[in-house]
């Protein structure tokens, strides 16, 4: 998981990011989704019925799994659709990974239930220190990639710790979060998953240093405050 960590090293967009140090979710994250490509790719979240957000990197999607826990197990509990278009932010710089958003329309509606159900949007960023949950698929300390859906529990970081931990590389569109003892982080595989604070979707998972849940090295995530407006104007755009 990523909790406000700082170190040395690569920087990679989490197009292959995973939970490290986490545990097991409990069928409670009814907005994650999976994002396919061949194989698993993504993570994203259930914005309504017609519509996922992930990150930008994330730009080859083919099918969309809600209400998806065990990957090794079929449950009836799954929705699968297709995904009918991709529409990453017009500002989406692949270098900087700055404003690192899509939205992802649905061929058909998704059914809520229990399982499958949207989540609410941050308008406002959480303060540092804030305890913040991060969910996804993508690697742990093995390389092989868990089967249950995967959580950590991590802090939002300050802007200024996080700009410490990478400097020149933060804007203002960007939230850290993380352990600052290392250990636990998104990684992997996660991207484009959610980070949830008090029910509310915070950020989505974007980049980070290659060797995850490094100390002093937080996860980076696409703060969503920043993007109401063009969320709801896009989606209302169809």
């Amino acid at each position: 998981e990523r909790i406000g960590l700082q170190c040395v090293c690569v920087l990679t967009a989490q197009t292959d990011i995973r939970i490290v140090g986490g545990y097991p979710c409990e069928k409670g994250q009814p907005w994650q989704a999976a994002l396919f490509y061949d194989q698993l790719y993504c993570g994203g979240v259930l914005m309504n019925k017609d519509w996922v957000l992930s990150a930008a990197h994330c730009r080859r999607v083919a099918t969309v799994v809600l209400g998806e826990y065990n990957l090794r197990q079929p449950d009836e509990s799954e929705q699968r659709k297709t995904a009918a278009k991709l529409i990453p932010h017009p500002n989406y710089n692949p270098s900087t990974k700055d404003n690192d958003i899509m939205l992802i329309k649905l061929t058909t509606p998704v059914q809520f239930n229990n399982n499958v159900y949207p989540i609410a949007l941050a308008r406002s960023t959480a303060s540092p220190g804030t305890i913040c949950l991060v969910s996804g698929w993508g690697t742990t300390t093995s390389p092989i990639l868990p089967a249950l859906l995967q959580c950590a529990n991590l802090q939002i970081v300050s802007p200024a710790e996080c700009q410490k931990a990478y400097p020149g590389s933060i804007t203002d569109n960007m939230l850290c979060a993380g352990v600052a003892e290392g250990g636990t982080d998104s990684c992997q595989g996660d991207s484009g998953g959610p980070l949830v604070c008090g029910g509310a979707l915070q950020g989505i998972v974007s980049w980070g240093l290659e060797e995850c849940a490094q100390p002093q090295k937080p996860g980076v995530y696409t703060k969503i405050s920043k993007y109401i407006d063009w969320i709801e104007a896009t989606i209302r755009g169809g």
